[in-house]
């Protein structure tokens, strides 16, 4: 597919039914993923990380074989649990601690820069910005 939604060629479903595994994770779901992670491993989640670990979670129930002492297994985060504290608090009872770094951020400025959506101009603008 190009920038513009335009199909050049047609996915390849057999590869990619082979190659990429998915799972739906519910509401209630991310919920008892968040009190178990938390139960079990003292680890917060917050709602975004709490789906791709229950996803991770139902990957290894269906596929038991990858599921050994020495696989390597990565679930990222994409936020804070703190930017989602009414959550938290209601599912741990915990009020999740801002870091110092998000503190304030509210009453910053924001900054924007818009630019054509081609690679080239951002990676330029990446190395002309962020040394």
């Amino acid at each position: 597919m190009d920038e513009k939604g335009n199909i050049i060629q047609q996915a390849d479903m057999g590869s990619m039914r082979e190659q990429i595994w998915s799972a739906g994770i519910n509401d209630q779901e991310t919920r008892k993923t968040i009190s178990g992670a938390w139960s079990t491993y003292n680890l917060m989640l917050e709602p975004h990380g709490a789906v791709g670990w229950a996803g991770l979670m139902k990957y290894f129930g269906n596929h038991p074989e990858d599921h050994t002492a020495g696989q390597l297994a990565i679930s990222l985060e994409t936020a804070h649990p703190a930017k989602f504290p009414k959550e938290i608090n209601e599912i741990l009872h915990i009020d999740p601690e801002l870091p110092e770094s998000l503190k304030g951020l509210e009453t910053k400025p924001e900054h924007f820069t818009g630019m054509k959506n081609d690679y080239g101009i951002f990676k330029q603008f990446l190395k002309d910005n962020y040394r």
